[in-house]
């Protein structure tokens, strides 16, 4: 919840492009930190209970045979591990795009409930300072850095500090 409240806040403290970049590299970072917390313990679990079921010695080298599983399933964990931080940075942009929603209902005056009502107070005056092209601009970067990090090889880091700029 509170991460979801700081990524919808983002937008408030764009005041330049280093504002911008520092704010990228947070986003990337808090949702770096939140998918790896769940797969460190589960990837450890994983090798062990994969040991246990090879009948691995518990100490000394590994079987060539065994090391081509364990092999094959830390390649797996980190292709996981991969899609996870992917994942993780698709939800965090889907919640900034929260924001820039709202911003449009109040500039559209459409009366439909806002998504984040706690900030209405802020995306009033967020709204007043743009347009609705504006707005849909900015909707559609934070698109484009969605789709950058889910279908091609772009580092998200990049792609979150050219959307970060784009909202500026």
């Amino acid at each position: 919840r509170e991460r979801r409240l700081e990524t919808v806040r983002f937008p408030l403290g764009l005041r330049g492009i280093t504002a911008a970049v520092l704010m990228a590299e947070k986003l990337v970072k808090i949702a770096t930190e939140e998918a790896n917390s769940s797969n460190d313990e589960r990837d450890a679990a994983e090798k062990v209970a994969l040991l246990a079921t090879l009948g691995a010695p518990e100490t000394g080298t590994l079987p060539p045979a065994m090391r081509s599983q364990v092999k094959q399933l830390e390649d797996d964990q980190k292709r996981r591990a991969k899609r996870s931080i992917t994942d993780s940075l698709d939800r965090t942009l889907t919640d900034l795009m929260s924001f820039y929603r709202d911003v449009l209902i109040i500039q559209m005056g459409n009366g439909v409930e806002l998504v984040n009502v706690e900030l209405r107070d802020e995306l009033e005056e967020f709204a007043r300072r743009s347009s609705p092209e504006v707005t849909l601009a900015r909707m559609d970067a934070i698109n484009k850095a969605r789709q950058r990090i889910t279908t091609t090889n772009v580092a998200p880091l990049l792609a979150i500090e050219s959307m970060a700029a784009s909202l500026i």
